[in-house]
């Protein structure tokens, strides 16, 4: 009998059966299996460790790796192997808890970027941004995510981007600018110390993404070649720019997505209801309540038929509007409205809802 066919047997037997389990002994395990290996010195170190530890966490962990030790052995979870695309279609499989499953898909999504590195020309630049984007999506930390768009920016610009894939270098340097626009965000909803703020730098470098995707769409366009990915990935930029509404640029940012938007996709697709809410926010904040409210209804209409989970955020934001303008009337029935909608995903919006009525009662007279 093979080390790996004992560990398997010993681990299995020790986990799956029932009397076993509810009596499990870390250390009992540990010693049976270095008894079985004659590794026992190693062991009695482990033990020692787990102690310091926590039994518990060590546990868990001891219980998910012996897991995947006695599974069959099938080729889906071994991160093995030199094609980019199976790699990442491993790392898109979730498997585990929250925490190994992300482990194992970073790990695949690692030995996929290793893989890249050793390409040549528009091949490796795809297969970077293919990586280098569900690497960034991944993380659960705003300053990893940043390191992992940095680095991504650094690998696709040293392999030499040429005019047919240089939209995937900008879309990576969005994601970036974005990355930093959420840390200052956090910091601010936080109350914490605003640090290093990355706004002005960010807004910078999403200028000059769109500046160059925008450059690139007219050259295709004049070739009567044009790209459909890059004017999705102009239409994303100019989006997340004109998010940033305190800036001059921020409604033309908008309208120009909107137009590319409601060119691919029309009206009826939940990315264009998006820049329409979005436009009704810019509207609002700057006083323009009657066209924050036309672009509110509009999309609120639109999700209604077509995108319905964005409804309450877009009622929300028309409820909130109403109220600047003082029409608590109005403000209450679009309240209401969202209060009816009891399986909504968006609870914080409900309750948020409800609390605005406790308030507009007091000052609306039936």
């Amino acid at each position: 009998m093979t080390t790996t066919i004992r560990v398997r047997f010993l681990t299995a037997r020790c986990l799956h059966t029932t009397s076993t389990l509810k009596t499990f002994n870390p250390t009992d395990l540990l010693l049976r299996i270095s008894s079985s290996l004659n590794v026992r010195n190693v062991a009695k170190t482990v033990v020692e460790y787990c102690r310091r530890v926590g039994w518990l966490r060590m546990s868990l962990l001891i219980g998910s790796t012996s897991l995947i030790a006695a599974a069959p052995t099938h080729e889906w979870w071994r991160v093995v192997g030199d094609d980019v695309d199976r790699l990442i279609a491993r790392a898109e499989q979730s498997f585990g808890g929250e925490m190994l499953g992300r482990e194992y898909r970073d790990m695949a999504l690692r030995r996929a970027v290793q893989v890249a590195e050793r390409m040549e020309g528009e091949e490796k630049i795809e297969a970077l941004s293919k990586i280098f984007t569900r690497l960034a999506n991944l993380q659960a930390d705003l300053y990893e995510t940043e390191r992992v768009c940095r680095e991504g920016v650094q690998l696709m610009q040293e392999a030499g981007p040429t005019t047919k894939n240089r939209h995937l270098v900008e879309g990576m340097r969005t994601q970036f600018a974005v990355t930093w626009l959420n840390q200052d965000r956090a910091r601010e909803r936080r109350n914490l110390s605003p640090g290093t703020s990355h706004t002005h730098q960010a807004v910078r470098l999403l200028r000059d993404a769109a500046c160059v995707l925008e450059t690139s769409a007219k050259e295709n366009l004049n070739r009567g070649t044009p790209s459909r990915k890059l004017l999705l990935q102009l239409a994303n930029t100019l989006q997340s720019l004109g998010r940033q509404f305190q800036y001059d640029d921020a409604e033309r940012s908008l309208q120009s997505a909107l137009l590319i938007y409601q060119h691919i996709y029309g009206l009826a697709h939940h990315t264009t209801i998006n820049v329409l809410d979005d436009m009704g926010c810019l509207y609002n904040r700057q006083g323009d309540y009657d066209r924050a409210i036309s672009c509110y209804r509009r999309a609120a209409e639109l999700g209604e038929a077509h995108a319905p989970w964005l409804v309450s955020a877009i009622l929300r934001n028309l409820g909130s509007t109403l109220v600047a303008m003082n029409d608590k009337s109005g403000a209450r029935d679009t309240f209401l409205v969202i209060c009816t909608f009891s399986n909504s995903p968006c609870k914080v919006l409900v309750l948020h809802a409800m609390a605005c009525l406790d308030v507009l009662f007091e000052f609306v007279t039936v």
